[in-house]
């Protein structure tokens, strides 16, 4: 992969991972139906897996480049 495109991809990365940050939000104590907090677990869950999985993917790309 081209110096360019693992750059272009870092930025994608990092775009990504704001966003999916952004709607991961503050974790809430407020009392909830377990329906509720089952489904708010699973999707806290998946984000968290996919954050991993993008600053695991741009670490890589860093060490590429030299950077990491």
């Amino acid at each position: 992969m081209a110096e360019d495109t693992r750059r272009a991809r870092i930025r994608d990365i990092e775009e990504t991972l704001s966003v999916l940050r952004g709607e991961l939000g503050e974790r809430s104590d407020d009392p909830r139906d377990f329906g509720d907090s089952a489904q708010d677990l699973e999707a806290r869950e998946e984000h968290e897996t996919q954050i991993r999985a993008l600053e695991d993917e741009r670490r890589l790309l860093l060490e590429q480049l030299g950077e990491g």
